[in-house]
């Protein structure tokens, strides 16, 4: 992968976002699934040298404004472990070129889902106070 301006200012503005807690991972992995010739490791690895300080910060400052629902943390835990051996199994069974491809389409689906869910009350606030 080369590094040009585009390719810093899409790590900027992943880290800027990661930071927020708003899925940095995701528009960086959008990124590498249609922008990169990276294999599905590869961008893996990159996912989690940008996930993993940004959610040791986010924790421990939730943590220090007592945000974390310990309760909560009991079912997720193993939920997670097992999910993420699950998948892991998955992606080793499907070709890379295939998975990479599922993946960064998934992810799109998703962000415009979530974008849509964002702007349709400020859509739906605007034409109310018009009429």
């Amino acid at each position: 992968m080369e590094f040009s301006v585009f390719s810093i200012a899409a790590v900027f503005l992943s880290s800027l976002v990661a930071a927020m807690g708003l899925g940095g991972g995701t528009v960086l992995l959008l990124y590498l699934s249609f922008f990169s010739t990276l294999s599905q490791p590869q961008m893996q690895s990159l996912n989690l040298l940008l996930f993993l300080p940004a959610a040791a910060l986010s924790l421990f400052f939730h943590w220090k404004n007592k945000l974390i629902s310990f309760s909560l943390l009991k079912p997720c835990i193993p939920g997670g472990i097992i999910g993420g051996i699950l998948g892991s199994v998955l992606a080793n069974m499907l070709e890379p070129d295939l998975l990479r491809k599922a993946f960064g389409l998934f992810l799109l689906v998703i962000g415009l889902r979530e974008l849509l869910c964002c702007l349709f009350p400020v859509f739906k606030k605007f034409s109310q106070s018009k009429a």
